[in-house]
């Protein structure tokens, strides 16, 4: 904001000074009853004073969100940004909160602001999906495919490219006909090669407001690299009414990254341990469907609901929908 120009950004952050819980002390070898009594009694007297601090410094976060998200302070700001918030934050009122974003302000999540609010119904829809494990983690290097690149958010990225982060995939109660997909796993480049699309960045509507999300960020690398810093500026601006670009939804890409997805699923599962193999008859699969999808442009549509199948049944079952799969696409 500072080295744009575009916008300031006021910070809510966890107070410092968290009590660390004390540990609990474990009888060693030649302790007599009398010393481990002592030490089980300080324990408890130090596990009292953590927990009052602990409520105190609780205390201090909730008073600090029932300020912040109130309706006099929300309505000094354009919007708000979750970066890698967890776990059910302390908002007081979040349909309030939620009814703020619709009557046209700007939502913008980052990282695990997917992993927030998990039970919330409502936060799944304005965020768009919500974290169900991360199998390609932090340490390791992920294949992405731009799906529009022509859109202004992911200007700044390759259409196909490879970095390394912790990507989420979503739960089931992600709805493709709610979001337009910027950017998606490469799951035909990606270890593991798991049957169902993983979107990693995606714009939507949300009643007048507008929700920008981006996966990326796990890493303090991936904040330090230019490509995506940009991609980040461009989707706070565009969240902010300040660049257009496309919101509508794009099911239809959506469903082609899921065909993909099971396509190099069912390739890894016919390779067996041969990586190289699965990846090449992967690559073949996914360019009869494109060609396919080109000459029936609702046939990665008609196949989502077999694809879903993939992703409930267990190995016996996935190897069926496998072959009935590969089956439409070869015929």
């Amino acid at each position: 904001g500072r080295e744009s120009g575009q916008f300031h950004v006021d910070f809510l952050r966890l107070p410092p000074g968290r009590p660390g819980r004390p540990a609990e002390p474990k009888r060693g070898d030649g302790t007599s009853d009398d010393d481990w009594k002592k030490q089980e009694a300080k324990f408890r007297a130090d596990l009292a004073a953590f927990e009052a601090a602990e409520a105190a410094w609780q205390k201090g976060i909730q008073e600090a969100f029932a300020k912040a998200f109130s309706r006099e302070s929300l309505d000094r700001f354009d919007g708000v940004v979750f970066l890698s918030t967890t776990g059910a934050l302390p908002i007081p009122d979040l349909d309030d909160f939620l009814a703020w974003v619709r009557s046209g302000k700007t939502f913008c999540g980052f990282h695990a602001a997917a992993d927030t609010f998990n039970a919330s119904d409502a936060y799944r829809d304005l965020v768009g999906g919500i974290f169900a494990g991360h199998p390609w983690n932090a340490g390791d290097e992920h294949a992405f495919v731009v799906e529009e690149p022509g859109h202004g958010i992911v200007a700044s990225l390759p259409e196909a490219f490879r970095w390394k982060d912790e990507i989420y995939q979503y739960d089931t109660r992600f709805v493709p006909d709610d979001v337009r997909v910027l950017v998606s796993l490469d799951m035909p480049h990606c270890t593991p090669k798991e049957p169902w699309h993983v979107p990693v960045s995606w714009v939507r509507d949300y009643g007048r407001g507008r929700v920008f999300y981006s996966n990326f960020g796990h890493n303090e690398s991936t904040w330090n690299e230019p490509m995506f810093q940009q991609h980040y500026l461009a989707g706070i601006l565009w969240a902010l009414g300040r660049a257009e670009s496309p919101s509508e939804p794009n099911p239809d890409v959506q469903a082609r990254a899921y065909l993909h997805a099971v396509l190099a699923a069912a390739a890894a599962a016919g390779a067996g341990a041969a990586a190289a193999r699965a990846t090449a008859e992967a690559e073949r699969l996914c360019a009869k469907a494109d060609a396919r999808i080109a000459a029936e442009p609702g046939f990665a549509r008609d196949m989502r609901p077999l694809l879903l199948e993939a992703r409930a049944a267990d190995a016996a079952g996935r190897g069926a929908i496998y072959a009935k799969v590969v089956g439409a696409v070869d015929r």
